[in-house]
């Protein structure tokens, strides 16, 4: 905002501002001295009588009023100049902020004061020689005035009184001279006081406009400081604007050219459908005469076919009869399965039931399939083991001659030689392609006497390599190779969840060990615990053993069982040996107890469920151990004929049980006896250079599945 520059009313020439002023500060001394010099001769002592008649008080008060006036115009003269000289430099140049706080100080300094009726002045700037009417009066006074003279002598009286006749005639002359003066600068002064009063009034009133000025400046400013923020917002509003116009014509851009490359090719592509159109509408042209005559074809058809539907209509009434047959047929087919059915339920059911009242121990033998390298080399056929019955029930092995035996021989000729033919008979025989959940069919009646309150029993004997592991554990990674182990815990919790709505309620417990060496250790520990060697213990005569210091862990989900599983089969011992590159070296027991009762019957369950995939049995020299594989083998040997001894002695009713001459049979001795329902699988190798363990195993099976150990009974 633009300030106006301040003028005052009245304008003083600059020349004639400063002729005034140097004219009165020059005169200024002058004055002083004829005052001084009048005071002097009036009051000199030793004038004559006559002249002190005239220097009287009328003489003095001239003097002091001429010397009152002097001063008075002295002391109002710079003064004036002053204001002056302020009218002249703002008449001259445009009022700005620096300047008008001059003049404000300026005038601030010549406010008048009233000191004995006199207005007081700064001190008189010096500067140029005295001018105008001062000197006029200095060079009058001075020439006019008696010739000073020497001192006279005192007694030279009539001297003496001429020289002060002649200074009292200059002292009236100045006299008269400086009241006319005085008269001339009194009417000066009150102009000059008059001007100066307004020129202080005009001021103050520049002064009010210069402050009014200064708060519009300062809105204007702050106005315009909000204007400039306000355009620095909107240009940067629109600079970000800009930026993303730029980017969306850059994408617009690229669209356009994506589209018209997509264009260009869409063109081609009508192009060419323009072409295939021509050539379409060629053939079609073609197929229309093709038409035509298929046409007249499809007359000649639908003749035959009206001829058709005649012979039809009399062939349906042929087929509906023949319907009602096929739906009597199949109605009785269905009533015979049903009963087929029935009688297979019954028929296991009483098997069992015969089975138990016996008090045998069932056995199960499984031939292992051929794998890998073992089909490629036979073919896929496994020659020297038969299955001849349909009941799956019977299995035969058939060898050369060349290995010395004791059984009863039957020769038969195949392919021009003569082979040894064994057979043995088992509750159940599974061949090579029975899959894991036909196996365990069979077993299923068994585990859920586990949930009735039976002490169950499962374990898998046989050579290394014959399948043990994979029929109780299987993988745990794929469903359908599960095995008996996670099966039977599935079922179990399946059952338990069917039972709920009939009042039953179970508790389950579980724990894995493993007997390496004739040593129990807990497959389901962490750490230092894992190495340590535990004991089996018989707390009381009838009562079940138990392994203190053993890990059992409270179960409630299918899932949590099989996350047990994974981590004892981590746990177990395994090596390598001639006969199995991954051969179990130590015994392994799951055990799995349930305690259920029935809310509405108030009845109560405890069972025992044992899975046992024993280590495998091999001899010595054919597999090859050594050093620690070999103590391995020994005592797995020793184990394993312990436990057919303690099945004998069962067997044959000996009062004395050889138990504890083994920690496996030691442990199982509740499972083995009269109260547990015991199933034996017996793992056969396909491998025909397996022959002699293959042999030993099955008679080893057949051995426990003559022996009679009494029927079980339940507990609660």
């Amino acid at each position: 905002m633009e300030r106006k520059p301040l003028a005052s009313n009245r304008k003083i020439p600059v020349a004639e501002s400063r002729t005034k002023s140097v004219s009165k500060r020059t005169r200024s001394p002058n004055v002083d001295e004829s005052v001084n010099e009048g005071k002097r001769v009036c009051t000199d002592k030793k004038a004559p009588t006559g002249l002190k008649r005239h220097g009287s008080s009328s003489c003095l008060s001239t003097c002091s009023v001429t010397a009152r006036t002097a001063t008075a115009r002295q002391t109002s003269a710079p003064k004036l100049n002053s204001v002056k000289s302020s009218s002249n430099l703002m008449a001259r140049k445009p009022s700005s902020r620096p300047t008008v706080s001059h003049a404000t100080s300026t005038v601030k300094s010549l406010k008048p004061n009233v000191r004995s009726g006199a207005v007081t002045a700064p001190r008189p700037v010096q500067g140029r020689p005295p001018t105008g009417a001062s000197s006029t009066l200095n060079s009058t006074v001075v020439s006019t005035g008696a010739p000073k003279t020497k001192g006279r002598p005192a007694w030279d009286l009539k001297g003496r009184l001429q020289d002060m006749q002649g200074e009292l005639t200059g002292c009236t002359f100045r006299i008269a001279h400086l009241e006319s003066l005085n008269q001339k600068l009194s009417g000066d002064a009150e102009v000059k006081h008059m001007a100066s009063q307004s020129a202080v009034k005009e001021i103050e009133h520049l002064k009010e406009k210069l402050d009014q000025a200064d708060l519009e400046y300062e809105s204007h400013k702050k106005k315009l400081q909000r204007d400039l923020e306000d355009l620095e917002f909107k240009k940067s509003s629109i600079e970000r604007k800009k930026s993303a116009l730029e980017e969306e014509l850059a994408d617009s851009n690229n669209q356009v050219t994506k589209l018209q490359q997509l264009s260009e090719a869409r063109n081609k592509t009508i192009g060419d459908l323009q072409f295939a159109i021509e050539q379409k509408e060629s053939e079609i042209l073609g197929l229309e005469a093709k038409a035509r005559a298929h046409e007249s074809e499809r007359q000649r058809l639908n003749n035959q076919i009206e001829e058709w539907k005649k012979m039809t209509e009399a062939h349906s009434k042929t087929i509906e009869d023949l319907k009602l047959m096929i739906e009597q047929k199949n109605s009785e087919i269905q009533v015979k399965e049903s009963r087929e059915r029935a009688h297979e339920t019954e028929r296991r059911r009483l098997h069992n039931l015969v089975q138990e009242l016996k008090g045998n121990i069932r056995v199960f033998c499984r031939v292992r399939p051929l794998l890998g390298e073992e089909e490629l080399c036979k073919g896929g056929i496994i020659s020297h083991i038969n299955f001849p019955d349909m009941d799956h029930k019977i299995l035969e092995l058939d060898k050369l001659p060349d290995i010395s035996v004791n059984e009863s021989v039957l020769n038969s000729t195949r392919g021009g030689r003569a082979l040894s033919k064994y057979e043995f008979s088992f509750d159940k025989v599974f061949q090579p392609e029975s899959s894991q959940a036909e196996v365990f069919e069979e077993i299923s009646q068994l585990v859920q006497s586990a949930l009735d309150g039976y002490n169950v029993c499962i374990f898998a004997y046989g050579q290394t390599g014959s399948g043990k592991t994979y029929t109780m554990e299987g993988c745990l990674e794929e469903e359908d190779l599960l095995g008996m182990i996670p099966r039977t815990v599935k079922q179990i919790f399946t059952a338990v969840h069917d039972l709920e709505g009939k009042g039953w309620s179970y508790k389950f417990s579980a724990s894995m060990l493993e007997i390496y060496n004739e040593s129990i250790y807990d497959l389901l520990s962490k750490g230092s615990a894992r190495e340590e060697k535990l004991e089996v213990k018989l707390m009381a005569k009838g009562e079940d053993v138990h392994v203190p210091k053993l890990s059992i862990v409270e179960v409630k989900s299918e899932q949590q069982v099989l996350k047990l599983l994974r981590n004892a089969c981590e746990n177990r011992s395994v090596a390598e040996t001639k006969c199995n590159q991954r051969s179990s070296r130590s015994h392994s027991v799951f055990q799995l107890r349930l305690e259920g009762t029935n809310s509405t019957t108030g009845e109560s369950s405890k069972g025992l469920l044992n899975l046992v995939d024993l280590a495998g049995s091999e001899r010595v020299k054919e597999s090859g151990s050594e050093g620690q594989r070999l103590l391995e083998a020994q005592s797995i040997n020793k184990s394993l004929s312990n436990l057919g001894n303690v099945i004998m002695a069962l067997g044959n009713k000996e009062k004395h049980i050889p138990y504890r001459n083994s920690k496996l049979t030691y442990l199982l001795q509740n499972s083995l006896g009269g109260n547990s329902k015991t199933l034996m699988f017996v793992n056969v190798s396909p491998k025909e250079e397996c022959f002699s363990e293959t042999l030993n195993s099955l008679r080893f099976a057949t051995k426990v599945n003559q022996c009679n150990i009494g029927t079980a009974q339940k507990k609660s």
